[in-house]
């Protein structure tokens, strides 16, 4: 295309074909300036948008760019928004209103603490795949486990997401961002030795038929304080239980119960002997507890696991007393969610299928569960084995 040079006070322009646009050179600023029109107001105004750069070549993609987002539909006269004005633009209005304050808290925790340092002040349209791969790759590099990463990357994606449905970006670039391939950290899991040791400490331990939901059960730290004897059937059989809340510590520091982590995690388990066992002990304690407290005892949400008064029982608590019991038991310091991790392995060890597995610890997908605890599965799959006797034996 042929290219004709004005001077217009200033400036050199280039006169172009209607509606692509023009690049001009400011000889005042020294920089190349791309400008758009973007067409007349009811008013009769000229509606144009510009950007500046230091070469002519970086003023032309400057001037597609902002083509292609007039053409995606972008609204190109709003005020750009950085990438710290729309992360809190999406806690306060991007999440379901069924969110519960804890998950809220920590995605906002995730946020504030990897992303907003990194990109916050990036402009949210012009951010890039390698930004977004920089971000990651500096996480490994400083350590953090690859679930955390997934996590940032995750809600990375769900933030740009929602920039595009109100026009602030053209695409969302995290969507295209590879997270970096560094190995899932170990966990540590206990061994079937272990775990029997484990059990025999439990006996006469206050928090004793806890642990042994914990361990036996798969239960997450806050299913555990968050049983409620309503969903606990002890003369059915089998016997059951069924996870329905979840002890969330509010704001203002209070323990009280909500929703599962997912909907999957409502799940309903069958009772081998040693938790049969166990929560009769446990309603045994129970009793014990609400006569010697007379007045003071108060278990509104009926709470299976209390403290001796019958409120909920503190997280930090737990773990300092699961942290006693296994250092008696002769095998070192153990976190609360330990015990979940070591439900998983030792299923596997005893040649559950990865898909019960998921399904005993109300995992979304066996994908899931693969993915966190990958390094003790080595699973047999089992389910085909009798379709295909059957379909190979003689008539």
């Amino acid at each position: 295309m042929a290219v004709a040079l004005t001077r217009q006070g200033g400036r050199v322009g280039q006169r172009r074909d209607k509606g692509s646009g023009s690049i001009t050179y400011d000889t005042n600023a020294d920089r190349w300036v791309a400008r758009l029109n973007l067409g007349i107001t009811p008013a009769g105004k000229r509606v144009r948008v510009k950007a500046t750069a230091a070469t002519r070549a970086e003023a032309r993609r400057k001037l597609e760019q902002l083509r292609d987002k007039h053409l995606a539909g972008v609204d190109l006269t709003q005020r750009h928004q950085t990438i710290s004005e729309l992360v809190e633009l999406w806690l306060a209005r991007g999440l379901a209103t069924t969110t519960s304050p804890g998950t809220r808290a920590n995605y906002a925790t995730v946020l504030n603490t990897h992303v907003q340092p990194a990109l916050g002040e990036a402009r949210a349209d012009e951010l890039t795949v390698e930004h977004v791969e920089a971000l990651l790759d500096a996480m490994a590099e400083r350590g953090y486990a690859a679930s955390t990463i997934r996590l940032t990357l995750s809600l990375l994606k769900r933030v740009l997401t929602f920039g595009q449905r109100r026009g602030v970006v053209m695409r969302n670039v995290a969507d295209l961002a590879q997270p970096p391939a560094a190995p899932t950290k170990p966990r540590d899991a206990l061994a079937v030795d272990q775990a029997r040791r484990l059990l025999d400490a439990c006996q006469g331990e206050r928090y004793g038929p806890l642990i042994t939901l914990s361990l036996l059960l798969g239960l997450r730290p806050g299913e555990a304080t968050g049983l409620t004897w309503p969903h606990v059937h002890l003369d059915t059989d089998p016997a059951t239980l069924t996870v329905e809340h979840s002890t969330r510590r509010q704001p203002d520091g209070t323990l009280t119960l909500a929703q599962p982590k997912t909907p999957s995690s409502r799940r309903t388990l069958a009772l081998p002997p040693p938790c049969l066992t166990a929560l009769r002990e446990q309603e045994a304690l129970q009793d014990k507890d609400r006569q010697a407290a007379g007045r003071d005892w108060s278990n509104p949400m009926l709470l299976v696991f209390t403290t001796d008064t019958g409120g909920p029982l503190d997280p930090s608590n737990v773990r300092r007393a699961l942290a006693r019991i296994t250092e008696t038991a002769g095998i070192g310091h153990v976190h609360p969610h330990q015990l979940r991790h070591a439900t998983a392995s030792l299923l596997s060890d005893a040649g559950v299928p990865l898909e019960d597995i998921a399904d005993t610890l109300g995992h979304r997908s066996v994908t899931i569960t693969a993915d966190i605890y990958r390094h003790p599965f080595q699973t047999v799959r089992t389910r085909h084995v009798h379709a295909m006797t059957a379909l190979a034996a003689p008539e």
